[in-house]
């Protein structure tokens, strides 16, 4: 499957947001499922190019959440393209306390981005300046979107961007607007994310739950 290399930054954009996953667990109520791991397949065009986890791990003794995001997929764009992107997201009694996120194209970091709450406000760093994110507690960010719907809220934190992004709702879907343009559209059931789609030009790319426990 070939694309053009302006297809492959768009890919590299957005693969971190999109998520589909598959309604095959129970119909409990949101507060009895309590999954930690789950794992997507990557696909575009109806095939299967790569692989995303999302985990989700306490420490109740210091009060912390950790959300974990690895994703690796494999494009060929005249050559073959290994992509590969990581986030951490640590919360603490609901807020965002710190936060790492990075891709890599073929080993080469392509974007990096590094957040820390300092007691007063939130800095930023992308690996080349620092920049001021502002005092606005943040409680809801893509690192822990697939384990919590975005009820009730109108912006939502993006650790790529460092920025805050607008979420609107629209029938069961709720969709993340970016900062470059781009959105993606979800969708929840039990209070996990089942469904989302992010529409290129030429393609769509959507995530497929593999896996969940």
């Amino acid at each position: 499957m070939n694309y053009t290399k302006s297809a492959l930054g768009s890919l590299i954009g957005i693969i971190f947001f999109a998520t589909i996953v598959s309604s095959s667990f129970n119909t409990k109520s949101p507060c009895a499922v309590q999954f930690s791991y789950l794992k997507y397949d990557v696909e575009i065009q109806d095939k299967t190019v790569g692989w995303m986890t999302s985990t989700k791990t306490t420490a109740p003794d210091q009060g912390l959440i950790n959300y974990n995001i690895d994703s690796k997929v494999n494009v060929n764009v005249i050559t073959n393209y290994d992509i590969q992107f990581r986030s951490e997201s640590s919360y603490q009694k609901g807020e965002l306390l710190k936060a790492n996120y990075f891709t890599k194209v073929n080993g080469d970091t392509q974007s990096f981005s590094n957040i820390n709450w300092t007691g007063a406000k939130y800095i930023g760093w992308d690996g080349k300046s620092y920049s001021d994110i502002g005092s606005t507690k943040i409680t809801q960010s893509i690192g822990n979107l697939y384990y919590k719907e975005p009820v009730g809220i109108s912006q939502l934190f993006s650790e790529k961007y460092m920025a805050f992004c607008p979420v609107t709702k629209s029938g069961d879907y709720y969709i993340v607007s970016f900062p470059d343009g781009k959105s993606t559209s979800y969708k929840y059931q039990n209070g996990i994310c089942i469904w989302a789609e992010s529409k290129q030009k030429l393609y769509k790319i959507v995530f497929r739950l593999a896996e969940i426990k």
